[in-house]
C-alpha cells in the first residue's frame, strides 16, 4: 500500500510539474508580443490588425527589441483583405519608443510615429495630402511621414507592392521579406520573391540619434473604406528531396528543409514514416529505408516565438529489384534464348543489362544469342525498376557444347541388285555421339551407325548423314556419292555339236553401263567350267546339254 500511495504521489506531483511549465511557456510565448487597438491574435504566429470594419486602427510589436547593429532577414505572410476598393493598408515599423502606439487611419496606423523606419504596404490612394499614385504601392518612409512629396523622409518607392498585379486586396497571401544589412546600412524589401525597393541609409545614425535599439511590429488602420487586414510572422514549414533522384530501399535519401519562417527555427524533428527513431539533431538529414513503400514524412518546427508548425509529404521509396533469369546450356552456332525472371515488390522492372559471356551484351528483357565458341559463359543480369532502383547482378553459368563432325565410308561402287553397309566414323570433341540420321537414297532412311542400304536401280546415289551428340548438338549434313553400276548381260551363241566333237563357244555378252567386260565363268554342262571369254570343250555323251 505505501509503494501505490507513493507512485501516485509521484504522478499527481509529474502532472503538476507538466501544467506548470506549459503555462510558463505559453506566458513567454504570449509576453513576446503586445497587441494594440483593434488587433487581434488569430493563432500563435498570426495576428489581424484591422477586421472589415471602418475606422480600425491596430498595432502589434515584438517586446523584444533588436538591434541594428546586427543584419536580419525577416519573412512575413500578408493579406491585405478582399475589398478590391477596400483601404488603407499596412505598415512593417522599426521605432524605439515603446510598444503601445499606433496611428490614425490615413497614415495606416503609422502616422506619427517619430522616430521611425516604415515599410509601407499602402491599398488607398489618397491624392491629398500624400500624393498616393492610382495603383497598391509601397515605399520606406521615415518618421511616421507618409507623403511621398516630403523626399526627407520618402528615401525609397513608391513602387507597385506586386510586380504582376496593381491590386493586391485578393484575398491571398502574399510573402513579404524585409532584409536589414548591417554592415552596408542597407534595406532590401521583397514581395512574393521578387525585388521591390533597395536603399541605402544609416538608420542608427540618421534616424535613431545613434541608438540602435528599436521595437519591429506592424501596424494598420482602416478610415472611411475598409479592408480585413492581416499578417503572419511567418512559419511554413517544406521540405524536398534532390530533383530527379531515385529513391530507393537501401540507399540514403537526403532530405532538404525548405522551411519559411520569420525569425531562426529553434528545433526540427522529422518523421519519416517507418517507425524509425524521430531525427531532432539535423538540419538535412539524410535517411535510409530498410523497405520499398510509401512512407508519409513528417516535419514539426517550432520558431524563435514558440510557434509550431507541421508538414506532411508522402514520399515514395521503391524496392530493390531482384535479377533474375533461366539459364539454357545450348550448342555452337546455335541461337540460344534467355529468358528474364527478374521481380520487385513495388513497382515494375523496366530495363535490363544483359552481359552474354563473349563480349556482347543486350538492353532486351529476353535476348538471345549465338555463340560460335564452345565452352563456359558467363551470363550477368542487372535491372533497373520504374522507380530507378538497381539489382544486383545476377551471374550465370552456360555451356556451349561443340558439334560432331559427320563422316562416313563405304564400298566404292555396287552392282544393281547388291547392299552396300555403310561405316560411321563421326566424331565430336566434348561427349559422344548418340545419334545417326541417314539418307540412304532411293527412299530409304536408317538410324543405325552402321546401316544396310540397298540398291535396285543403277545410277549415282546421294549418301547423306547427320550425327547427333548425347549433348543434343548436330553435326552439318556430310554427303557422299555412292556409284551404283548396271549388271552385265552375259549371253553366246548356242551350237548343235556331235559325240567325241570338240566344239567352241563365242561369248557375245554385254554391258548397259558401256564398261568393259573383264571376265567370265562358264559351267559347259560336262562337268568342266571354264574363265576364258571364248572356251572350248568335247562332249563324250550324245544328248541335251545345259550351258551357263
Amino acid at each position: 500500500m505505501q509503494n501505490s500511495s507513493l507512485y501516485l504521489l509521484k504522478r499527481r506531483l509529474l502532472v503538476l510539474l507538466t501544467v506548470l511549465l506549459t503555462s510558463i511557456f505559453l506566458q513567454q510565448v504570449q509576453a513576446q508580443y503586445t497587441l494594440n487597438g483593434s488587433a487581434t491574435q488569430n493563432n500563435c504566429h498570426c495576428y489581424t490588425l484591422t477586421r472589415a470594419v471602418n475606422t480600425q486602427q491596430g498595432s502589434v510589436w515584438n517586446n523584444n527589441r533588436i538591434n541594428l547593429t546586427q543584419s536580419f532577414d525577416f519573412k512575413f505572410n500578408v493579406n491585405l483583405g478582399c475589398v478590391t476598393n477596400g483601404a488603407d493598408g499596412i505598415v512593417f515599423v522599426l521605432q524605439n519608443q515603446n510598444t503601445s502606439i499606433g496611428g490614425n487611419g490615413s497614415g495606416m496606423g503609422y502616422g506619427g510615429i517619430s522616430p521611425g523606419v516604415g515599410v509601407t504596404l499602402d491599398t488607398y490612394q489618397n491624392i491629398s495630402p500624400d500624393n498616393d499614385p492610382a495603383y497598391d504601392h509601397i515605399s520606406i518612409q521615415l518618421n511616421g511621414d507618409v507623403n511621398h512629396a516630403h523626399l526627407n523622409n520618402n528615401i525609397a518607392g513608391p513602387v507597385p507592392i506586386s510586380s504582376v498585379s496593381n491590386n493586391v486586396k485578393d484575398c491571398q497571401w502574399h510573402v513579404l521579406r524585409i532584409v536589414w544589412d548591417a554592415v552596408a546600412h542597407s534595406m532590401t524589401t521583397y514581395f512574393d520573391g521578387v525585388l521591390r525597393l533597395s536603399v541605402v541609409n544609416d538608420f542608427t545614425v540618421n534616424v535613431f540619434s545613434g541608438n540602435p535599439s528599436v521595437f519591429w511590429g506592424f501596424t494598420g488602420a482602416t478610415g472611411g473604406l475598409n479592408n480585413l487586414q492581416q499578417f503572419c510572422t511567418s512559419l511554413t514549414p517544406n521540405f524536398h528531396t534532390q530533383a530527379n533522384q531515385s529513391r530507393c530501399q537501401n540507399q540514403p535519401v537526403p532530405f532538404f528543409d525548405s522551411t519559411t519562417s520569420f525569425g531562426p527555427i529553434i528545433s526540427r524533428k522529422w518523421d519519416f514514416g517507418d517507425g524509425s527513431p524521430i531525427d531532432s539533431v539535423n538540419v538535412n538529414p539524410v535517411h535510409t529505408y530498410a523497405t520499398g513503400g510509401d512512407f508519409i514524412v513528417t516535419l514539426t518546427v517550432t520558431s524563435i516565438d514558440g510557434c509550431t508548425e507541421v508538414s506532411t509529404q508522402t514520399v515514395h521509396v521503391g524496392s530493390k529489384p531482384v535479377a533474375n533469369f533461366t539459364p539454357n546450356d545450348g550448342c555452337q552456332d546455335s541461337t540460344i534464348a534467355f529468358t528474364d525472371g527478374s521481380t520487385v515488390l513495388n513497382g515494375s522492372v523496366n530495363t535490363w543489362y544483359w552481359s552474354l559471356g563473349d563480349g556482347s551484351t543486350s538492353t532486351l528483357q529476353n535476348p538471345s544469342n549465338t555463340y560460335t565458341s564452345t565452352g563456359s559463359k558467363i551470363i550477368k543480369l542487372a535491372v533497373n525498376s520504374a522507380d530507378g532502383c538497381l539489382s544486383d547482378t545476377a551471374v550465370q553459368t552456360i555451356t556451349i557444347y561443340p558439334n560432331p563432325t559427320a563422316n562416313f565410308g563405304f564400298t566404292n561402287n555396287v552392282c544393281s541388285g547388291g547392299q552396300v553397309t555403310f561405316h560411321d566414323s563421326s566424331l565430336v570433341s566434348s561427349g559422344s555421339i548418340t545419334s545417326w540420321n541417314w539418307d540412304l537414297a532411293d527412299g530409304q532412311t536408317d538410324t543405325l551407325r552402321n546401316p544396310v542400304g540397298t540398291y535396285l536401280t543403277p545410277g549415282t546415289k546421294q549418301i547423306i548423314l547427320i550425327a547427333t551428340s548425347d549433348k543434343g548438338c548436330r553435326s552439318a549434313p556430310v554427303t557422299k556419292v555412292l556409284n551404283v553400276l548396271a549388271k552385265p548381260v552375259a549371253a553366246f551363241t548356242p551350237h548343235a555339236v556331235c559325240q567325241y566333237s570338240s566344239v567352241v563357244f563365242s561369248d557375245s555378252s554385254y554391258s548397259f553401263g558401256g564398261g568393259t567386260i573383264n571376265s567370265w565363268w562358264w559351267n559347259l554342262g560336262n562337268g568342266v567350267t571354264s574363265t576364258s571369254q571364248n572356251p572350248s570343250t568335247t562332249y563324250l555323251t550324245a544328248g541335251q546339254i545345259v550351258i551357263a
